[in-house]
């Protein structure tokens, strides 16, 4: 449980970390509104996805979850709610695609990597 508590935080540190600098180095006010999101962003939150999915692979799709949480907590509370509130939930929620699919690979090959090890014991 303990390990869980510092996964969850590297998720969501690692979410607010990508949103606070691809902000400064894009200059935009939110980062979706910059190229550096998906071309930067989104493969280096795939990334640390796919890593906490290997180190727990118990419900990958969390950490995936976990990282655009904290990018819409942290969107939320620096720049207020909004009237296009609704629409920024949406796009958060097509935004986590990618890392819930990265997360579920690296769950993938922790298991396939506690097979392998299982095997080669024997």
């Amino acid at each position: 449980m303990k390990k869980e508590i510092w996964l969850y935080g590297v998720a969501g540190i690692s979410g607010i970390l990508m949103w606070i600098c691809v902000s400064a180095l894009s200059g935009q006010t939110e980062a979706w509104d910059s190229d550096l999101y998906l071309f930067l962003g989104i493969p280096v939150l795939c990334l640390v996805a796919c890593a906490l999915g290997f180190l727990e692979p118990r419900q990958p799709w969390r950490w995936g979850i976990v990282q655009i949480l904290g990018q819409a907590v942290w969107m939320f509370a620096s720049q207020g709610i909004g009237n296009l509130w609704p629409l920024g939930v949406v796009a958060f929620g097509l935004f986590s695609i990618p890392s819930i699919v990265a997360a579920g690979l690296g769950a993938l090959l922790a298991k396939l990597h506690g097979k392998m090890s299982g095997t080669m014991s024997v």
